[in-house]
């Protein structure tokens, strides 16, 4: 924690009285790295098609909406997992030597879920993709954006965020409705891992560099730790706002990314077409963007955590329009609305994890806060297809995801001061 009468710029690229700016070749090449990184990542390959290949998995395998659901929660669970291990790896060794093999990996797994024959072959695929996708995840981009940028930080990784994650998640939906329309399922899975390691690769290896003295390595790493201001993942575990931000993102995400996993078949059954519900879910990520950009620029204007109430709010009222209407404009304004709330938490949890914690061990937290949402990724997945099979309908979890949202508004709510520099601070330090 800065102490008083020291600035804390948060960020390795630029220090106080530097008269150079945050944005130059080097620093917007890290960042077209995150965003191509976070295009082609897991939120948007993995959990935004996921609705739609449940009743083709069902019918391949002649599976319930549990079992399935069983399967397909092996992804966000086995990530939440390896988040742990992850993260701590990423300030150990450095950035590149973790995101490039997850990659690497994440493609050559998500191309051999097309290829399975049982049950327990398709388990096993998505426990590799998980390991993977841990590795690629929103964690190693996000630090790799908070080393570049102090000043413009929440500006920038909302932009990464909206337009890699967000816009990735409301495209990729719409491309594997057609491939598995005009096709199979197993095309859909073999398209989806080949594109990663044909370009995003490529481009990634080339660009995905760390800045001068942020880069660590087995002989550096208590020297770079010490350079970086922030807690240790133990000091940050044993705070207040730690737990109060891992169960309002566990929650919100449980509902939030619950309810669309789920997305098609609960609105088929409710009346609307496959191409209404896949255009819901492109609304929510869509609306993610919209989330995205705009708490963005709200974080690096006004120091306060609660200025992520309005969207919680808002996820909250669209989660509970998407579990009832039954007109095709409400429904899609509700998915809109819960995408706001969901794209806020998002760049939310990575710009407040290093203002209430800093960025010496930026990785180890964040994968703790990441592995909070992919866990309630999976719950809320697992619950849907449970409730589902147990009431015929998807009709209770109105009640289930409602209760759980309110209490993350409660949450984020009850969040304190920034413990590190306010934006003021930075502005300040960079002598802007």
């Amino acid at each position: 924690m800065t102490r008083p009468g020291v600035v804390d710029t948060g960020s390795v690229a630029v220090s106080p009285g530097d008269s150079g700016s945050e944005y130059n070749t080097r620093s917007l090449l890290a960042a077209f790295a995150a965003w191509l990184g976070l295009f082609i990542g897991p939120n948007a390959l993995v959990s935004a098609p996921m609705s739609l290949f449940i009743t083709p998995l069902k019918a391949e395998f002649g599976l319930s909406s549990f079992a399935v659901s069983s399967i397909l929660v092996i992804s966000p669970f086995g990530i939440a997992a390896c988040s742990l291990f992850v993260g701590r790896a990423m300030d150990r060794w450095g950035l590149r030597r973790v995101l490039l093999p997850g990659v690497l990996l994440f493609g050559v797994a998500g191309m051999a879920r097309g290829a399975v024959h049982a049950p327990w072959q398709l388990g096993l695929s998505f426990l590799v993709v998980s390991m993977a996708s841990a590795m690629t995840s929103a964690v190693g981009y996000a630090k790799l954006v908070s080393l570049w940028f102090g000043t413009n930080r929440g500006k920038v990784l909302s932009l990464v965020v909206a337009l890699g994650a967000g816009l990735g998640s409301a495209l990729t939906p719409q491309v594997v409705r057609l491939l598995i329309h005009d096709y199979d399922w197993r095309v859909a899975y073999f398209s989806l891992g080949a594109y990663v390691l044909i370009l995003p690769l490529p481009l990634l290896f080339l660009l995905v560099r760390e800045p001068q003295g942020a880069q660590a390595g087995k002989h550096s790493q208590q020297h770079n730790n010490a350079d970086l201001p922030g807690l240790t993942r133990h000091e940050a575990v044993r705070s207040r706002p730690f737990w109060l931000l891992w169960f309002a993102i566990f929650l919100a995400s449980m509902a939030l990314i619950g309810t669309t996993s789920h997305a098609v078949p609960m609105l088929t059954e409710r009346g609307f077409t496959s191409l209404v519900g896949t255009t819901a879910i492109s609304c929510f990520f869509f609306g993610g963007i919209a989330g995205q950009l705009t708490s963005g620029w709200i974080a690096d204007r006004i120091d306060s955590p609660r200025t992520a109430l309005p969207y919680f709010i808002a996820a909250l009222a669209g989660a509970l329009m998407v579990h009832t209407v039954t007109s095709k404009g409400l429904l899609l304004s509700g998915a809109l609305l819960m995408g706001m709330g969901q794209g806020a938490e998002i760049a939310f949890a990575a710009y407040l994890t290093s203002r209430y914690f800093g960025l010496k061990a930026y990785g180890s937290i964040y994968g703790v806060l990441f592995a909070s949402s992919t866990f309630g990724i999976g719950t809320g997945l697992m619950l849907m297809g449970l409730v589902h099979d147990f009431a015929g309908s998807y009709r209770p979890m109105k009640f289930v995801f409602g209760t759980a949202l309110l209490i993350s508004v409660v949450l984020v709510g009850l969040l304190g001061p920034y413990a590190f520099a306010s934006r003021k601070a930075l502005t300040a330090a960079s002598g802007k």
